[in-house]
């Protein structure tokens, strides 16, 4: 009876030293030729590819970030531009205004400046570029929109149009204050004149 133990003990000895050699001879067989498994071949290259150029799905989800942001602040840029239209508007008017007014007062007090028509010229020809610049900033305004053609080209449109109209009010600020000069040097003249007699 103690010889069927020990031979029991052989046997499975036996059979694990024999097991753990296939095992070991599967295993370097494994390292050297890979399994290739049905669901690898079709999906390794695609999914390599994905890992390798992480930027190609990432360009498309940037430009429709890009576009919500963009949407996301489109009331708020035009508010700003409506804004900036109504200002140099207002500017425009009360520039106007006030070279209305100092041609009203040169001829009620029927004063007499030698270069008064080409001041007066002056004022005309810069308030008619400035009109132009505040009309171009009108419609500038209007055209921005983010799913457009071109949102940073129209942002960029805007942005030199409105140097072109910041020029063109001081241009015409400066013609008015020149014609507001003028007419002031003729008037104290005149009234230290009419004070003497």
């Amino acid at each position: 009876m103690q010889v069927k133990p020990k031979l029991a003990l052989a046997i499975a000895a036996v059979t694990l030293l024999s097991a753990g050699g296939t095992t070991l001879a599967l295993g370097s067989l494994y390292q050297a030729n890979p399994p290739v498994r049905p669901a690898d071949s079709q999906t390794g290259p695609s999914r390599q590819s994905s890992v390798n150029h992480p930027g190609a799905q990432s360009s498309t989800k940037l430009t429709d970030a890009k576009l919500r942001a963009c949407q996301n602040r489109q009331t708020a840029v035009n508010n700003i531009m409506s804004r900036i239209a109504d200002r140099g508007q207002k500017q425009l008017n009360l520039f106007t205004t006030i070279a209305g007014r100092v041609e009203t007062f040169y001829t009620t007090k029927q004063l007499s400046l030698g270069n008064y028509n080409a001041l007066v010229s002056d004022v005309n020809s810069q308030k008619a570029a400035a009109t132009t610049a505040v009309n171009t900033i009108q419609s500038d305004k209007v055209s921005f929109k983010c799913d457009g053609t071109d949102p940073h080209g129209a942002a960029q449109t805007f942005k030199n149009d409105l140097k072109s109209e910041i020029s063109a009010l001081q241009a015409y600020r400066t013609s008015v204050k020149n014609l507001i000069v003028g007419v002031k040097s003729v008037a104290d003249t005149t009234s230290t004149q009419g004070g003497q007699q």
